[in-house]
């Protein structure tokens, strides 16, 4: 009978320790009557009981585990943010969302009560809590992590508080290119385009965000748009969400839609067309409408004209919208933009108006806006625009708009994965909180290919955390650890970002990496350089440079390729993904991003290779077979281009969507992944050296047309 007896206590003991809590949300009235909280509360509840496997019920004073939500009363009105307090500016408003959590026990019974002065705060606080603390991981719009325990997982004592970094923190979707949500948000006839579209909200609240922004293009059907515009702005509006759009005054490029046509020859036609699509525009419950009034990128045009249009739109909206008009300021130097005209000169009453607008600050690619190399749209650095932004947050509301990829060659469509993103983004996130910047809005272009990861990392850089009253450390790869903490992981990661941030952008290899387009190849005084470019052309490499030149480049240059590609190949393969079976997904992706990377460094020492060959057999009158050359760069190639099948097996979206040629609303006629599902650009480099064929048509994807405006 004893023998019997120890196993039946064990048994019992241990069913005790690992018996499964029910969780209870204790949800006053004014929390399920408010969307804003119910959404996020059923949502709450929903991944709750994924994790535990257990009842999560709504209400319930005998659960062993209850999440306490705060009561408002009834008319409660929110205060206003301290963003919103310190603004000597006219400022557009968003409510207090800063929130805190302190857990009590009593015996069994453990009690999570929350803090918070608004609904959005609320909804803030229970994603960040599932998040940051509990092992949830909501990384991607179509992916989360859903831990699973058999008992809650926090004692006290605990809290845990959330401060806002910024009050508007977003993202705005570059839809002039052909991304993963393009046609959705153009277009509600396309099966689950709403489903589609609510899924990325959903994934910008559990993130933490206020703000959500996409271009639109001229090429929607405006009878049937604005009732899927309404849809989205009032899903948008019951998450908390201030909802933004993208158009132009008048620009001509990538489809932009365009308050005002080339039709009318007075101001006063200009003037009537433009108050009539916004009108048409805000019934669609837009709150912010982020407008471009350049005509082109390097285009200045008639500035005073432009001026007292944007002029005319505010005293509009003053009157007719509490919509909010905002407008960029690109990376291009006022004195580089051609055709430019004189602005207009304010007077008091105009100038006092002119505040009314608030203004975003553009950077573009891995750079950040105040490290002195960041060769990019002709300029020697990006501090022009940290000026710029220190300037304006004197006058206007002025948010910070960095990209975290850049599509069209740079990374995406060759591709390739980098990580100094992270340091980037970073830098930039501490800059504009130590010089009080109130909001932080990131130019997305795709999420494929690892993308993701920096959009995620941006969002939750824009919350200060802390537990026990520490702060938690915001570092590049701490979205990496929190999805895998294991040292010999973020070890592999960590020498990955110090290989590329050293090479690529401190020792600017990342000029040889990236693929030439139209504008690098048009005839000289043509020629614009928008991103990072060799000192040399490929044309004149092959044709023109003396043997100096061929020995400089070889003894500088080719050994930086070599070492990169060969240091990326031990990094990549040396990720272990037999180690971490539960997570083998994410790990092959980011296996196969730096391994990519390296392939694209291999691939241009041997085109570069075959080019100073052919060179100097020329210059010393010598027999040239450079078909050794051409041979390797197409095994590269063709080693790539399996990673690339396997990668898009694993596409989130059909690659019918993001890889094929296909019908789009914007400019290009395919998805924004098409030129990687053949490594077009690859394969035109060895073409060009092979044939030495330099013209920007040769081989050409794009109607450049269509993509200037030249055509509809």
């Amino acid at each position: 009978m004893k023998r019997l007896l120890i196993p039946f206590v064990l048994i019992f003991f241990c069913n005790a320790i690992f018996a499964r809590q029910n969780i209870s949300i204790t949800a006053p009235p004014s929390m399920m009557d408010t969307s804003i909280t119910r959404l996020a509360i059923e949502d709450v509840q929903r991944l709750l009981k994924q994790a535990c496997d257990c009842e999560v019920s709504l209400n319930n004073p005998d659960a062993e585990v209850v999440f306490v939500l705060p009561d408002f009363p009834e008319y409660y009105s929110c205060p206003p943010n301290r963003f919103q307090q310190a603004a000597t500016v006219p400022y557009y408003p968003y409510p207090a969302h800063d929130f805190k959590w302190t857990l009590s026990q009593n015996g069994n019974k453990t009690s999570m009560t929350l803090e918070a002065d608004c609904w959005q705060g609320v909804s803030f606080g229970l994603y960040a809590l599932l998040q940051e603390q509990l092992g949830f991981r909501f990384y991607h719009p179509r992916e989360s992590i859903i831990p699973q325990w058999e008992q809650f997982p926090l004692k006290a004592p605990f809290t845990f508080e959330g401060t806002a970094l910024f009050d508007k923190k977003g993202f705005h979707l570059h839809t002039q290119h052909p991304l993963e949500l393009t046609e959705q948000l153009h277009d509600g006839t396309i099966e689950n385009a709403l489903h589609d579209i609510k899924e990325y909200l959903d994934w910008l609240v559990r993130n933490g965000q206020t703000y959500f922004e996409f271009c639109l293009l001229e090429s929607i059907d405006r009878n049937a748009w604005q009732h899927h515009a309404k849809a989205m702005t009032n899903y948008g509006h019951q998450r908390g969400l201030i909802m933004g759009i993208d158009l132009s005054l008048h620009m001509i490029q990538q489809k932009s839609f365009q308050l005002y046509k080339t039709a009318p020859k007075s101001f006063r036609g200009k003037k009537k067309q433009m108050i009539k699509n916004l009108d048409w525009l805000l019934a669609g419950g837009w709150d912010v409408l982020n407008v471009e009034f350049s005509t082109a990128e390097f285009v200045g045009g008639n500035r005073k004209k432009k001026e007292l249009l944007r002029l005319h739109i505010l005293a509009w909206m003053q009157e007719n919208s509490h919509a909010k008009l905002m407008g960029r300021k690109h990376v291009v130097k006022d004195e580089m933009e051609r055709l430019a005209k004189e602005p207009l000169v304010m007077d008091s009453a105009q100038k006092a108006l002119d505040k009314e607008r608030g203004i975003l600050i553009h950077t573009v690619m891995f750079y950040d806006m105040t490290e002195p190399q960041a060769p990019v749209y002709e300029n020697e650095n990006l501090r022009h625009m940290f000026d710029l932004l220190l300037e304006e947050k004197e006058v206007r509301e002025t948010w910070y708009y960095p990209e975290s990829a850049y599509w069209i060659t740079f990374d995406n469509s060759i591709p390739m994965f980098l990580l100094p993103y992270l340091n980037a983004r970073l830098s930039d996130i501490d800059t504009c909180i130590k010089y009080e910047i109130p909001g932080h809005i990131t130019f997305s272009s795709g999420w494929e290919w690892s993308y993701w990861l920096f959009d995620w990392s941006i969002a939750r850089w824009s919350w200060q955390y802390s537990r026990n009253g520490e702060n938690q450390k915001r570092h590049p790869l701490d979205a990496v650890e929190l999805l895998f903490p294991e040292e010999r992981f973020i070890y592999s990661m960590q020498q990955c970002l110090d290989l590329q941030q050293r090479m690529l952008k401190d020792s600017n290899l990342i000029q040889w990496l990236t693929a030439m387009t139209v504008t690098d190849e048009l005839p000289l005084g043509l020629a614009q350089n928008y991103m990072p470019r060799p000192p040399h052309f490929y044309k004149d490499i092959s044709n023109n440079i003396p043997l100096e030149t061929i020995e400089q480049i070889r003894r500088e240059v080719l050994p930086l390729l070599d070492t990169f590609a060969r240091n990326s190949f031990i990094i990549g393969l040396g990720m272990k993904i037999n180690l971490f079976p539960k997570r083998y997904p994410l790990i092959r992706e980011w296996m196969d991003g730096v391994l990519i990377t390296g392939l694209r460094a291999q691939h241009r020492y041997h085109t570069l290779q075959f080019l100073l060959d052919r060179r100097e057999a020329e210059l010393l009158k010598q027999k040239f077979d450079g078909s050794p050359l051409l041979l390797e760069a197409e095994k590269v190639r063709m080693d790539a281009l399996k990673i690339v099948t396997e990668r898009e097996s694993l596409y989130r979206y059909p690659v019918a969507l993001l890889g094929r040629k296909r019908y789009s609303h914007t400019a290009y006629q395919y998805g924004y992944l098409y030129p990687v599902s053949n490594l077009h650009f690859w394969n035109r480099e060895e073409r060009q050296a092979e044939q030495n064929k330099w013209s920007p048509f040769f081989m050409n994807i794009w109607d450049i047309a269509k993509i200037v405006g030249l055509k509809e």
